[in-house]
């Protein structure tokens, strides 16, 4: 293995491993390691872009 993916698989222990980090993001993650990297990684990119749409909506309501 490279550096740059070690360095990678270590953030993503890193998260699975902290105690301040979301039930909801550590499944999230440990549910997208069993999956097709490509794949999850582009539903990722489609979901947080759902939620940033959303939280701006809800942000300019006021």
């Amino acid at each position: 293995m490279n550096g740059d993916i070690v360095a990678k698989l270590a953030e993503i222990e890193q998260v699975l491993a902290d105690p301040a980090a979301s039930f909801w993001l550590k499944g999230a993650l440990s549910s997208a390691l069993d999956r097709d990297p490509v794949d999850a990684a582009n539903d990722a990119e489609v979901l947080a872009q759902l939620l940033d749409r959303r939280c701006q909506e809800i942000l300019s309501r006021g």
